[in-house]
């Protein structure tokens, strides 16, 4: 096989790894989730950074010895150049043809596969089951959920629930707890999911009309209500702006919803008929940027105000769903303080502030405790959390539980939490 001589190296996601024997490696994933997750020594990341298109393999050779005064052999180059392509790290042809074939596919699907699966949780039906049946009746867990009568839940104030998107190997619990919440005090029929986009989004929103396979089966999406969402933004003027459907491929790799539609499916599919509304939201870091807060932004405004009344005309129940997760701290981000205690209660005190602004509830107040600090944090739920506060307005909230996954280099924290939001 030809090896490219100006090898470009795809946008992934790297990141140091410090091993217990003291080795430093860097991971490498995808985002886009062609390319399997690989693990490479320090000297082949910094030989992989400098794969930027316009050097030669010489060009190369040259850089490395000159930046770090060691030499490294051509051979060694087109070997690492080889394995990376064959990886589809590299953007050549074969990537391209790769990349053709799988998002035609995907565009022309009814439905999303189960992209996390068998990585970020089981892809094995009966193994799915006892992991999640786990995270409820473990000993830190909230105890197995009952799915309550219809009359029980007539009556339940009960508008929606903050849940994580982080992994279920870390943050399983505190999906547990809001999962427990929702099925045993909603008798709602439509799930309206707000999901971080962590990819790049035209839109600040993006509504998929995809149904979402999962191993325990495919949650449907409802496509009318999606339908009549689209139809009542169209009449806003500042909906007009708002193309529902052109980010579709940002959802493609995208787990922030789709971790949500598998409790979903674990604890309803077959239980009773639902369906969900999978909503993207875009980063706010625009409005952040330009001290603007949402609600002076005629797109959120119009989203909104659009969902609302199509929730309203909406003949059955509808409760609402956030999918997001809080802090991004640490070495691994960007920071350079090491994470030792003081700084990790610090950040939960800082957390809790946050997450006692969307339980007042405080929209405004929840965008705001971020923007002042200029999003130092890095809170990836910002705005799928704010958007569905601005829709359902609701009348108080419960903190149910508050985590940290903390690396144990202490590089990297990431914090989450899960809350239910009730009428009165």
């Amino acid at each position: 096989m030809t090896i490219p001589d100006q090898p470009r190296l795809r946008r992934v996601e790297s990141f140091p790894v410090n091993r217990p024997e003291g080795e430093v490696v860097f991971a490498f994933r995808d985002p886009e989730g062609f390319s399997d997750p690989i693990v490479i020594p320090y000297a082949a990341a910094v030989l992989a950074s400098l794969m930027d298109g316009s050097r030669t393999l010489a060009g190369i050779q040259v850089d490395y010895q000159q930046r770090f005064g060691q030499s490294v052999a051509l051979a060694e180059i087109e070997g690492l150049v080889r394995d990376l392509d064959d990886r589809l790290y590299l953007d050549t042809d074969r990537f391209r043809a790769r990349w053709k074939s799988e998002i035609e596919f995907y565009l022309n699907s009814r439905s999303r596969p189960a992209a996390h699966a068998g990585q970020a949780y089981a892809g094995d039906a009966e193994e799915l089951k006892e992991q999640l049946a786990a995270l409820f009746t473990g000993e830190k867990g909230p105890g197995a959920p009952v799915l309550p009568s219809e009359s029980s839940t007539a009556g339940s104030d009960l508008l929606g629930v903050l849940s994580p998107h982080i992994d279920l190997q870390r943050g399983g619990i505190a999906f547990a707890y809001a999962y427990k919440h929702l099925v045993e005090q909603s008798d709602a029929d439509l799930f309206v999911i707000f999901g971080t986009g962590h990819n790049p989004m035209r839109n600040l929103f993006s509504v998929s009309r995809k149904d979402f396979e999962t191993p325990l089966g495919t949650v449907e999406t409802d496509r009318q209500f999606v339908a009549r969402l689209t139809q009542n933004l169209a009449v806003n003027p500042g909906g007009r702006e708002l193309n529902l459907a052109a980010d579709e491929l940002a959802g493609r790799q995208e787990h922030s919803i789709e971790f949500q539609a598998v409790f979903l499916q674990y604890l309803l599919g077959g239980k009773r008929p639902f369906k969900i509304v999978p909503v993207l939201t875009g980063s706010f870091h625009e409005l952040i940027t330009a001290g603007r807060s949402p609600s002076k932004s005629p797109e959120v405004a119009a989203f909104v105000a659009a969902m609302r009344k199509t929730a309203e005309a909406h003949p059955g129940r509808v409760c609402y769903i956030s999918g997001g997760d809080l802090a991004h701290v640490g070495q691994r981000f960007g920071d350079r303080e090491f994470l030792d205690a003081p700084r990790l209660a610090e950040l939960a005190e800082d957390d809790r502030r946050l997450l006692a602004k969307a339980c007042e509830p405080d929209a405004e107040g929840f965008f705001q405790h971020v923007a002042t600090a200029g999003d130092c944090h890095r809170i990836c739920g910002l705005s799928p959390t704010y958007t569905m506060l601005e829709v359902i307005r609701p009348g108080r909230g419960e903190l149910l539980k508050y985590d940290q996954a903390v690396e144990l280099d202490g590089t990297a924290c990431v914090s989450f939490a899960s809350a239910a939001f009730y009428r009165d």
